[in-house]
This record gives C-alpha cells, structure tokens and sequence, in this order.
C-alpha cells in the first residue's frame, strides 16, 4: 500500500471522526480544520518515515506499538513544537482509526509533557523556592529517621500525627486530605451509601490493621476524577496502627473514627494540616514545609525533562491518579523543581 493511499484511508477517519464531534452536541470542538488535517498527514507521514525508514510500505499504525522505539526516535529533534506536532500526529491517526487505549495513552502523557514545555520553575512561588533552595528531599527523610529513633515521638499525639502525615507524604502526593479522614473498616464502609462516602475521605481497613487502603471522595478534583483508591504501604500501615494502639483504639471501634488528632484530642482537618505541620517542619528542619511543596519535593523526576521515558511517564501518571490532576499539571507544576 502506497503512502497516498494510507494518507487517504488516515485522512478520512479523521474526517468521519471530526463529522461525530460536530453531531455532538455537548463537544464543541467540531469538526477539524482543513489546516489542522493536513499538519496531521504530514505528520504521521513524517513520522512514520523517521520510525519505519525511508522507503517502507504505509500500510498501518502498528508500529506505534513499540513506544520506546517512537519515543527515542521523537527524542531526535529538537525543537518542543516539533516533537508536540509529530506526537499529535500520531494521536489523532491511532484514535480516529480505533486503536486501542494502551497503545494510545503513552503518547497522550508525552504530548501532555511537551505542552507543559517543562514550566515547573516558573510555578514556584518565591517562599517555596526559597525554601526548596534550602531544603532538599534528603533533608527531610533524614529528619523523619531521626524522629522514628526519639522515645519521646509517640508520647505527644499532635508530633507523631505530624511525623505519620509526613510519611505518608514522602510516598504519595496528597493535598492535605489526611486532614478530615476518618478510619474504618471495609465490611462498613460497603454499606454507606454515596453521600456518606463523600463526606469525608477514608482509611479503609481491609484486614484488620495489616492491610489498608487510602480513600479518597472528598477532594478539590473529585468532578472529574472520580473515586481514589491506593493500598497503603507497610510502613504507613505500621504507623497507623500505633496511633491505634497509643489511643487504645480496638478493631471493634473502627467506625467513622479520625485518623489523625491533637495531643488535646482535636481531630485535624485539612486547615489545621497546614498550621501543624508547619509548625512541626519549622521546629525540625527551619522551614515550614507544606503538602505542596512534598508533592513538588517528591514527585518523579525525568533525566531529560522534554524527552521522558517510557517508564517516566508510568511513574508520572501513578503520581497523577494518586493526586487526582492531569498529566499536564503533574509534569509542569509538580516535580521535583530545585536542583
């Protein structure tokens, strides 16, 4: 099959496709733009040049299976545009002809980090910057060993809740949803209905205090990503269920019950998240540190921010779900931005 004849068959999915969006009268976008259609053929010509070679019959898309392949062959060029035109290219060929999910969603989450054109340094404020200057994620992983080693950790409630909830943040980047979660287990949780579920986010006891998991259905992009559920590293477990056992909270009493609360026995909410922990981080380290700026500190880094990896973007969007954001705003505003 000739390139003229796999431009056409291309050509007329994107057509159909666009003639769908039209129809549709909840999509706005429409139909594509005669401009817009052929930057797309010359792009998936150009690219399947670059990936196939000269010469090499165009007669489908399966060679955009190999994301490695087309990943270190766009990595080629240098200029962030090209790279975006010849990845959306690609995108628009595998959706309009009906590729699968899997074979598409890799080249979404690049495209997602070529549009965000690597903007994470100008997403600083000035406080965090300085205090990203001058604290490094070492800083912090070598103040919570030293805290795990003090006797005196656990005797005050409002400290160890603090040193958990900075723990859980060096492994998953939460906003301050540890503020208004509540703990129960699994069997109860099941039965509440929808608005129940929504009133607050979860700790979910799956089997007793050994195996749990964060649920998140109380948070700022709830609308559009819907329902969080991860499993809660063993470490995270361990600490919990001392919590547990400093407040002489048995299984039978898991029910509703806050996860985290004050020496006084206030429980945290997402307000009171910021005010402790900064007060905690500014007497430890000399510098308030906030969620956010764990989010930032411990997020996935690329070696080489505008041509990520494969197994960067796998890290990128787990990080991405935890959070509930787009891959655009995780690349561009939460990575780990001092050197």
């Amino acid at each position: 099959m000739s390139y003229k004849s796999m431009d056409f068959i291309i050509e007329q999915h994107i057509r159909d496709f666009g003639e769908k969006r039209e129809k549709d009268t909840s999509n706005t976008r429409g139909q594509y733009a005669e401009a817009t259609i052929k930057n797309y053929i010359s792009g998936i010509r150009t690219l399947h040049k670059m990936v196939q070679g000269t010469g090499a019959l165009f007669d489908d898309l399966d060679w955009a299976r190999d994301h490695t392949k087309v990943f270190q062959v766009i990595k080629t060029k240098d200029n962030i545009q090209t790279k975006r035109n010849l990845v959306n290219s690609l995108i628009a060929s595998l959706q309009t002809i009906g590729y699968p999910s899997e074979v598409i969603r890799p080249y979404e989450d690049l495209r997602d980090t070529y549009q965000a054109q690597y903007q994470a340094a100008g997403h600083l404020t000035p406080k965090q910057k300085i205090i990203m200057t001058a604290i490094k994620q070492k800083d912090i992983l070598d103040f919570l060993a030293e805290e795990s080693l003090d006797p005196e950790l656990t005797q005050d409630m409002t400290r160890f809740s603090c040193f958990v909830i900075m723990s859980i943040h060096t492994i998953y980047p939460f906003r301050n949803e540890c503020g208004d979660m509540k703990m129960i287990r699994r069997v109860i949780y099941e039965k509440l209905g929808d608005e129940q579920k929504k009133a607050n986010n979860w700790l979910v006891l799956d089997k007793g205090f050994d195996k749990m998991s964060f649920v998140m259905t109380n948070f700022k992009t709830m609308k559009v990503f819907g329902i969080r559920e991860m499993e809660v590293e063993p470490k995270i477990t361990k600490f919990i269920h001392k919590i547990c056992q400093l407040r002489e909270i048995k299984l039978k009493d898991v029910h509703n019950v806050p996860v985290f609360i004050t020496s006084r026995g206030d429980a945290f909410n997402k307000n009171k998240v910021s005010k402790h922990l900064g007060d905690y981080t500014t007497k430890g380290l000399g510098h308030p540190i906030s969620t956010t700026i764990m989010a930032k500190m411990f997020g996935t880094s690329c070696i080489d921010p505008v041509n990520p990896t494969p197994e960067e973007l796998v890290k990128l969007r787990a990080e991405a779900d935890m959070r509930g954001q787009s891959m655009k705003m995780k690349f561009s505003v939460y990575g780990n931005l001092v050197d």
